[in-house]
């Protein structure tokens, strides 16, 4: 594809990495000014404001802890007791802890805000590397004929002077582009050379003018390709994708653990229990200060209303934990780094998914994930540094609790990149006996094709009776269908369902060989690919189909798949499968390459089929009509061949015969009817190819390989003239072997069947071409259809246990989509597809009428009924206008011979009396009906020729009446007539559009609820009707705005959405920025063929591939990018993100109800009028050290597969009275025990102590007061601060039983969905260490505290009497069980939301359900 000329243009792979690097500095620096410049206002606002779910310490909590800290200061300068001498040191913890803690919030929020920027900065140090090591060949890049993705966007650029198909990601400012017709511009650029050309902007299509348009003729014309256009780009395309990236990174929805956590913490605790109970506490011990001074016990105004607060709200505040939250996301966010490089923890598919033993019960190998892994990741994910992005987007939040699971690329990545055939039709004389085959005895006696056909075909007998005449009108025609299946585990390999089909091989060669010859040959794909481009412009123009103003965004490479169904599809595996090696093409040559194409025309149509008249706009998209044929040379004999392929309209328009296995067959009405049923049917849904053959007995000019042949839309009338009258049998043995010679009385080809004269001159005009063409023989045909990979079938099955909806954003319509999404196993039944397409983009008000055709999308920037005046390749007589053969001059003049000049110009104008013939066409379209499993057809024996045959034909259908304003999503199928009048051979070629009001189909194609259609219904409809279109898996005619706008809607109602998409899609980057976390997947590549390579890994002095690169870029915003082929499991990254969320929130939740308690016991006794329960030492020990050790050991739970098999709940904090009552109930169940038990067990020891020391000094005890303040006024504490040893011995007595407590409940919250007989807590190794380590510093920190010179003077530890301790110790065991018993309502409970949740998640019937 390279002339000199590009060996000398574009820029270097060095000089093009450098000006990239040098754009995205020039972002990034914008951004960090456009910073720098913003108040600080919002980043405060994010870091300490109240209502930021972002931060763990919000301005009030600070502020507590800084008075709670003051205080503790204030009190110890304001008295002289030595009971304060450790408040200093108590204040300097708590401001040591506030500083970390404000220091790592503070840090996190920074690197949230920065986290973007950064690996943008990273990137660039890759780019430059890559810069000075890069050397890339051709080879590197994908090839240039590579089969359209919607998945990949690529562009034709000179790199180093080749021609190269370039990652969009990669071009840049000066790079020249090769833009081909009917494609988008990647980006502003201006003409390379012609100054006459437009100028082009993003997204605008090149579509230059076409010389057909509105030309009304009735003859075939020659038509000059449309060539690619060199254009020079003034832009680098990736900015755009990199400023939204920047700009938007931060706006993704906060994830649902951190609402819970906000709505917890700051909400509940701080702004709600505390500022209440402090009011409390504060008023009791006032009226107790002033009025109840002389009943109980009060001590020095400070401890009772300074130190007691500072106490109880100590327990409240976040003392430690947003530095131990941030430890645990960051421990998260390691550990699913770790599993990511994990290759062990792959799913190993080895069988078919559908089998009902592997759907039976889940049975997932958990991998191990070792601490020593673990550790390197942890510490550079808090230093902001890890692989993956933690705070921008949260991926360890967003997997534990994804509700939907959506992915917005198909090809490469649900499927295999490249379509296989499924199904292969022909055509066979029932009379023939199934285990006869004319062409297999060539393969014994020639030599050569011994080489082609491989040995399991050399032992079929032959029959010779099939060289034998026949009685045609005698012989019912069959149509046959052979399915394929595909090897889910290759992208190419299959196999013939029916074990006998090797009956029916004598029928399988021709087809073979055709493959090999004309679609698998690697010398037809650059004329292909042209032919593919010139098609879509014609497609593009087509405005009396199509009008201007309703055209969607151009997308080239989805439309390609269905304008031209054989486009760069292969089929080497079928030849394969029927016999034919690789050596098969060696035999012959290729001569020239013929193209031939017609529009449809909507009068034509409607006058045609009735059906037509009521159309608007469209749903279907058929194929364009369109037949490519090459021209094949035998190499030893010369002798031609010619091979066609295409849709199946045009291609039965030039055949007259059919290939049965044994002999030519003429094709009746009814043959007709049955090849056209079929491909009607399956072209809806899948890719047809038709083929057909006919040797030639003169050659080709070579000029006519230049120019396409445009029918006129109504051509019935053209192949009378040149029809052959109903041929004797004919032996068939030369479409596989040129050398065996026809038998005696039989023709040697078709041509000599009419009797004309045998011409011997090359075919050199028009209508030579035309008629060359005709009189073909029908092969037969191949649909194909993209497969589903087997590791997608299987994790969408085992999201469906989890109760994760997976959602595919299928830009295909309904039908096609509800095909793909059946083989994936997703549901697509009469609720469960919505179409996103608007009705204002489904039909023009000035239109109404207006037939849909080819299905390519149109120019976006058209928005009038006109046409701009680009005249690129205008096609006259005159020599400067004449076809070239150069793929980028287009429009320069011909320079050559005369001769030469003086061919092209009769070429082109040549014109015959062809159009005054008239004949009748058979191919009018019948009942479409997709639910079949066998072929069936009518028969019909009336003979084709006969004009009077089928003067009326009915076609019934069933009718559904509804008002006008009734939904217009049902199809409504309308009783009509179809009536051929006197011309019964109708040419229907490209219906491409269904309709909502009558559609020529009898299965039903559309959903029948009344579910919205198109994305601005969809909001009406959740808020007025019901919440179906939240929980159908599929979603057609997507785009990437209606895309991103439906996950908006999502998350509006409270859906966690993780997106999978593309990573070579350059319009995925504002998808990926809207979903709560986004996974970049390099698709796999589609061939041109499978001897093919996509493209040639680079070696490691190569540096990064530029697929690699491309993917880095693309993939910024991205939690995860890899490949698809990468060891990469999303299911075990889901369960192991659920499994830890799960225990973290366990963790907070045990902290939370800990920290309460300890609050609770303080708050109670003052209400109780007993002394100080704890001191402010004894909480801070309870905050800083024992209640994080016992809650973080519940974090290292093993993994529990059973845990996706629950379901998660959405992302929305609803606080209800119901959500109430029952978390009262729980946790104040498990909890309450313990505040009533631990001050029981307080006041009993205090009122045992009190016994002894009234005795010894002769007084009365007064509740737990030994010295009532009515005889002493003066003493504090009603006489305990003289026994301070006691008053502390009960207090530490307290302590240690709380702790008790809470190493006991703990046991409970271990395993939370299981109870202790049915899974022991010792499992959890870390968990039984701190529970040790726990124990023995508490009786540390109670001997060192109870050590004092007072011990042997005051009663003590050792005068609690022992049933005491034991009840004490005892109670331990009733709280145990109490928390057993109260976790055994909780797993019922929990069940039963569980069941309720399912049955929710798996119900789609809404309110206005037809059933």
């Amino acid at each position: 594809m390279d002339s000199e000329a590009g060996n000398r243009m574009g820029l270097t792979t060095q000089e093009a990495l450098n000006r990239l690097c040098q754009d995205i500095e020039t972002v990034v620096d914008e951004y960090k000014e456009f910073q720098t410049k913003r108040p600080y206002g919002s980043w405060l606002k994010d870091m300490f404001h109240h209502t930021s779910r972002y931060t763990t310490l919000c301005w009030t909590s600070a502020l507590a802890l800084l008075l709670n800290s003051l205080t503790l200061f204030l009190v110890y300068l304001t008295s002289s007791d030595p009971r304060y001498s450790s408040l200093p040191f108590e204040g300097f913890v708590i401001l040591v802890c506030l500083s970390i803690n404000l220091t790592c919030v503070a840090r996190e929020n920074s690197l949230r805000y920065w986290e973007i920027p950064q690996r943008v900065c990273n990137l660039l140090e890759k780019l430059k590397e890559a810069t000075r090591s890069c050397y890339w060949i051709p080879e590197n890049y994908p090839h240039l004929c590579s089969p359209f993705s919607p998945c990949i966007t690529l562009q034709w650029t000179y790199r180093d002077g080749h021609l190269v198909n370039l990652p969009w990601a990669l071009l840049v400012t000066g790079d020249v582009i090769m833009i081909r017709p009917g494609q988008q511009a990647p980006g502003h650029c201006i003409p390379f050379e012609d100054k006459e050309a437009p100028v082009l902007h993003a997204r605008e299509v090149y579509s230059p003018m076409l010389h057909s348009i509105r030309e009304s003729f009735s003859i075939p014309m020659a038509r000059s390709p449309l060539f690619n256009k060199k254009y020079i780009l003034q832009e680098t395309p990736y900015l755009s994708n990199l400023r939204l990236a920047l700009e938007q990174a931060l706006d993704r929805p906060v994830t649902y653990h951190n609402r819970l956590r906000h709505l917890l913490m700051p909400t509940c605790l701080e702004q709600l229990a505390l500022p209440v109970i402090l009011v409390c506490v504060l008023f009791v011990n006032l009226i107790r200060f002033l009025y109840l001074s002389r009943w109980v016990g009060i001590g020095h105004w400070t401890e009772m209303f300074l130190l007691q607060t500072t106490a109880v709200a100590l327990p409240l505040l976040p003392v430690v934990f947003p530095a131990a939250w941030i430890i645990l996301d960051s421990l998260g966010m390691a550990r699913i780094q770790a599993l990511i490089h994990m290759p062990t923890h792959s799913q190993h598919m080895t069988v078919d998914p559908f089998e009902e033993a592997d759907l039976a019960e889940p049975k997932h190998q958990i991998p191990e994930i070792k601490w020593r892994k673990i550790k390197t990741y942890l510490v550079d994910v808090l230093r902001g540094r890890g692989q993956i992005p933690s705070r921008s987007a949260n991926l360890l939040h967003v997997l534990g609790s994804v509700t939907a699971l959506c992915c917005v690329d198909k090809k490469g990545i649900l499927s295999w990149p490249n379509p296989t055939a499924e199904k292969v039709f022909f055509l066979r004389n029932s009379s023939h006996t199934s285990h006869s085959s004319s062409a297999n005895s060539i393969v014994h006696t020639d030599p050569l094709q011994t080489g082609i056909l491989e040995e399991d075909e050399k032992d079929e007998g032959t029959s010779k009776s099939s060289f034998m005449q026949h009685d045609y009108n005698a012989m019912p025609t069959v149509a046959e269908v052979l399915d394929l299946t595909h090897d889910h585990m290759s992208p190419f390999r299959l196999q013939f369902d029916d074990h006998t089909w090797k009956q029916h091989l004598s029928s399988l060669k021709p087809l073979g060989l055709a493959i090999l010859l004309n679609t698998c040959n690697m010398a037809t794909q650059e004329h292909y690919t042209q032919f593919c481009s010139h098609v879509t412009c014609e497609a593009l123009y087509d405005e009396d189909l199509v009008p201007v103003t309703n055209r969607r965004k151009a997308n080239l490479s989805e439309d390609m798949a269905v304008l031209l169904p054989g486009a760069n599809k292969c089929l080497c595996e079928l030849a394969k499968q029927i016999g034919f090696m690789d050596q098969a093409q060696d035999v012959f040559k290729l001569e020239d390459q013929l193209s031939t194409f017609r529009h449809v025309q909507p009068e034509v149509v409607r006058r045609d089929i009735k059906f037509a008249r009521s159309l608007s706009m469209a749903k279907l998209k058929f194929p364009f009509p369109h037949m490519v044929a090459v021209v094949m040379r035998e190499q030893s004999h010369g002798d031609l061949q010619l091979m066609s392929q295409g849709t199946a309209d045009i291609i039965l328009d030039f055949c007259v015969d059919y290939w049965d296995g044994h002999d030519l067959c003429p094709m009746s009405p009814a043959d007709r009817k049955k090849v056209q049923d079929f491909y009607q049917r399956t072209s809806l849904t899948a890719y047809c190819t038709a083929f057909a053959y006919r040797p030639l007995t003169r050659g080709v000019n070579s000029l006519l390989s230049q120019v396409y042949l445009e029918l006129p839309a109504d051509s019935k009338h053209l192949y009378v003239p040149h029809r052959s009258p109903t041929p004797l049998a004919w032996d068939f043995r030369n479409v596989l072997d040129p050398h065996c010679k026809s038998l005696p009385g039989h023709f040697h080809s078709t041509d000599s069947l009419l009797g004309n004269e045998v011409h011997e001159e090359d075919v050199n005009d028009v209508e030579g071409c035309f008629e060359m063409q005709c009189n073909q023989v029908f092969i037969g045909m191949v649909t194909m259809q993209y497969q589903a990979q087997i590791d997608m079938v299987q994790l969408i099955e085992q999201l469906e246990r989890a109760c994760i909806r997976f959602v595919h954003f299928s830009k295909e319509n309904e039908l096609r989509s509800r095909v793909f999404s059946e083989k994936m196993g997703l549901e697509s039944g009469w609720n469960c597809h919505i179409s996103l397409l608007s009705e204002r983009n489904r039909s023009d008000s000035g239109h109404s009428e207006t037939i849909a055709t080819t299905g390519a999308a149109a120019m976006s920037t058209v928005t009038s009924g006109t046409v701009p005046a680009r005249h690129f390749c205008h096609l006259s007589s005159s020599p400067s206008s004449l076809p070239k053969c150069n793929t980028d001059q287009p429009d320069s003049n011909a320079v050559g011979e005369p001769v030469l000049h003086e061919e092209r110009v009769s070429l082109l104008n040549a014109r015959s009396n062809i159009g005054n013939s008239r004949a009748l066409s058979f191919s009018a379209p019948s009942a479409i009906n997709l639910d079949f499993s066998q072929v069936k057809f009518e028969e019909e024996t009336r003979d084709w020729t006969d004009e009077s045959l089928l003067n009326k034909s009915t076609v019934n259908h069933s009718r559904d009446h509804q008002s006008h304003g009734e939904s217009q999503d049902s199809v409504l199928v309308h009783s009509m007539e179809l009536t051929s009048q006197q011309d019964t051979w109708r040419s229907l070629s490209c219906l491409t559009d269904s309709t909502e009001q009558s559609a020529p189909i009898n299965f039903i194609m559309s959903n029948r609820a009344k579910l919205p259609r198109g994305i601005d219904k969809i909001r009406p409809h959740l808020e007025q009707i019901d919440n179906v279109p939240l929980l159908v898996s599929l979603f057609t005619d997507c785009t990437p705005s209606v895309t991103r706008e439906m996950l908006h809607i999502m998350q509006e109602y409270g859906e966690v959405v993780c997106v999978i998409g593309s990573s070579a899609n350059a319009d995925n980057m504002a998808i990926f920025l809207q979903a709560d976390a986004s996974l970049a997947v390099e698709p796999l590549y589609p061939q041109v063929c499978q001897k093919v390579a996509v493209f040639k890994e680079t070696t490691p002095d190569q540096g990064p591939s530029p697929v690699e690169l491309s993917r880095s870029l693309n993939s910024i915003a991205c939690s995860i990018s890899f490949r698809r082929e990468d060891p990469i499991s999303i299911f075990h990254l889901i369960l192991e993100s659920r499994h830890y969320m799960q225990c973290v929130w366990n963790c907070v939740q045990f902290w939370v109800c800990c920290g309460v308690t300890v609050s609770a016991v303080q708050v109670l006794g003052i209400f109780l009028m007993l002394p100080p329960v704890l001191t402010t030492g004894s909480v801070l020990w309870l905050v800083c050290l024992v209640v994080p050790l016992l809650s973080l050991s519940l974090v290292a739970n093993s993994t529990d597969p059973q845990v996706m098999q629950r379901a998660t709940g959405k992302n929305q904090c609803v606080v209800n009275s119901q959500v109430s009552m029952f978390v009262l109930w729980c946790y104040g169940s498990k909890f309450l025990p313990t505040v009533f038990i631990v001050l029981l067990f307080y006041a009993v020891t205090l009122s045992c102590f009190c016994g002894e020391i009234v005795v010894s000094t002769n007084t009365t005890c007064t509740m737990v007061y030994p010295l009532p303040s009515i005889s002493i006024p003066q003493e504090l504490w009603g006489g305990w601060v003289r026994h301070q040893y006691s008053l502390l011995t009960s207090q530490h007595a307290a302590l240690a039983l709380l702790v008790l407590h809470f190493v006991t409940i703990s046991i409970s919250f271990v395993e939370r969905e299981y109870s202790i007989w049915h899974r022991s807590p010792h499992h959890n190794r870390v968990w039984l260490l701190v529970v040790i380590i726990t124990i023995s510093l508490q009786i540390m920190y109670t001997g060192i505290s109870l050590c004092s010179d007072d011990s042997s003077t005051q009663l003590g530890v050792g005068h609690i009497p022992w049933y005491v301790l034991t009840l004490g110790l005892l109670s331990s065991v009733l709280i145990f069980l109490i928390n057993e018993l109260v976790k055994q309502e909780e797993i019922k409970a929990n069940v039963r939301y569980q069941k309720r949740a399912r049955l929710e998640f798996g119900t789609k019937l809404g309110m206005n359900s037809p059933f």
